[in-house]
């Protein structure tokens, strides 16, 4: 605003010294142009008369009135400038129509330079809004974008990437699935070309396949297949296998794909940690289904690559890497060892044994529970002796809860014939964020649990909040007295 002679503060109205030390801020600046249109159109008529030498051919009025299809190379560089300097333009463009004219020569592979302008154009039109993202795909933007992607080369990403600026809206993500050729065209270009075309690919289907829907259609045209058939992938190719493996199709697809395991395991040993933590959870969302994989996988080392990696310090990767570790030892069968893992045979049982000596793989589960009568505290007991055994919980003690949760007097508990407390160690609310996981019990009536544990549970209020809690597993146990009914709860 200063460079258009603004010489007063804003918020304290007061005048600016000539020499003010301002820096350009281009945030405000944006967010100023996106609440005042009427000011920032002002604001650029105003730079524009300032200027002695203005050309005719940069006149707005006369630009649209002009443009015609085929248009000069002067006439789209001149459109590029201003839509890419000018967010006004931008919006008078939109407005004018001529955006169809951009679109032809968009897919018109007669001229790459004058097709790569009238992208580039777009490309930067298409990030003024949401409305003009739906107006460009209203006035069919994804047949030109598709021939313009399956022509190849440079111009393909550059088509690529516009496409993934008008799949940022949510119905536009529904009208490019459903689109005859634009899933096809992305899956033909993620085959067949250069490093940056895979990238921009691979983003452009990331985005599109947000929509659970267009999931089944990506895998049909092949884009499972794409990543794992080329020896050097580009970085990041495989982030949006991770959306394929959570749909049935895209996991019997990946079964079929030669490499598929030797691919992803390779990314264990030397990927990123991203890459990383994608290629675990697609193992283990994949190999959860067949046993085949689980023994292919096994052969690959990926059994003992997720004993390293568990100990890592990344959260989520150790979490997926012990995740898959009992998948592959559950499906490939054999017998349980330490910490829930499953001993194949004797070495196997020595690698589990080494692995829980060294205490990686074990978990604190706490066993929480309120007992009336104790009927739930034996129950709780009998879960700690068990889990002890089995040496599957590091920590499984029955622990009774606050007893400031506690609604019935000692006289009231009397009179119900409820036994005396035992010395089992009490817990607080704020203890539950010291545990992996969790084994709530408490009475119930006619599915309803007591109102002391429900007291308990509202006292965790906190630990919600600052995220303690969140991604800690949790099971319930549960008794009744009565003979009529109650023997079930909603959890």
């Amino acid at each position: 605003m200063v460079d258009s002679g603004h010489r007063t503060c804003p918020v304290t109205k007061l005048p600016l010294s000539p020499c003010s030390p301002l820096i350009p801020n281009y945030a405000l600046r944006s967010l100023i142009d996106s609440f005042t249109p009427s000011v920032t159109a002002a604001t650029s008529t105003v730079r524009k008369t300032n200027k002695t030498s203005l050309p005719p051919s940069e006149d707005p009025r006369f630009l649209f009135s002009s443009l015609s299809y085929p248009a000069s190379a002067a006439a789209l560089s001149t459109l590029h400038r201003l839509v890419k300097d000018e967010p006004a333009f931008r919006r008078l463009l939109a407005d004018s129509g001529a955006a169809s004219i951009l679109l032809r020569h968009a897919s018109s592979t007669d001229s790459p330079d004058l097709q790569d302008i009238s992208l580039r154009t777009l490309l930067y039109l298409s990030l003024d809004g949401d409305d003009v993202r739906v107006g460009l795909v209203a006035d069919g933007a994804l047949d030109y974008l598709s021939c313009a992607i399956t022509s190849g080369g440079p111009n393909a990403a550059l088509a690529a990437t516009t496409l993934t600026s008008l799949a940022v809206v949510e119905v536009n993500k529904c009208t490019i699935g459903a689109h005859p050729s634009a899933i096809t065209a992305l899956c033909a270009l993620l085959m067949s070309g250069k490093e940056r075309e895979c990238r921009e690919a691979t983003t452009a289907l990331f985005e599109i396949c947000k929509f659970p829907g267009n999931r089944r259609r990506a895998v049909r045209a092949g884009a499972v297949h794409a990543p794992y058939s080329q020896a050097m992938a580009p970085r990041g190719l495989y982030r949006f296998s991770v959306c394929f493996a959570k749909c049935k199709e895209g996991r019997d697809t990946m079964v079929s794909v030669d490499g598929f395991v030797r691919v992803l395991a390779g990314i264990l040993r030397e990927g990123t940690t991203r890459g990383m933590e994608h290629a675990l959870l697609v193992l283990n969302l994949v190999c959860s289904e067949n046993v085949n994989l689980c023994w292919e996988a096994k052969k690959e080392g990926v059994r003992e690559i997720c004993f390293v990696l568990v100990e890592k310090d990344h959260e989520k990767i150790a979490r997926n890497a012990l995740a898959l570790a009992r998948t592959l030892e559950k499906r490939g069968g054999g017998s349980f060892g330490p910490n829930g893992l499953i001993a194949k045979d004797a070495a196997d049982a020595d690698d589990l044994n080494a692995m829980a000596d060294f205490g990686k793989l074990e978990v604190a589960f706490n066993d929480e529970y309120y007992s009336t009568y104790g009927h739930v505290e034996k129950l709780a007991h009998e879960i700690s002796r068990v889990s002890r055994q089995l040496k599957v919980l590091k920590s499984s003690c029955g622990r009774y809860l606050e007893s400031g949760t506690e609604t019935l007097s000692e006289e009231i508990l009397g009179k119900m014939g409820a036994p005396p407390k035992s010395d089992v160690p009490i817990i607080s609310a704020n203890e539950l964020a010291e545990a992996d996981g969790f084994l709530f019990g408490f009475p119930t009536r006619f599915g309803m649990m007591a109102a002391q544990f429900k007291a308990f549970l509202d006292s965790t209020g906190g630990l919600w909040r600052t995220q303690q809690l969140a991604g800690k597993p949790a099971g319930i146990f549960y008794s009744t007295g009565s003979q009529g009914g109650g023997q079930e709860t909603t959890p």
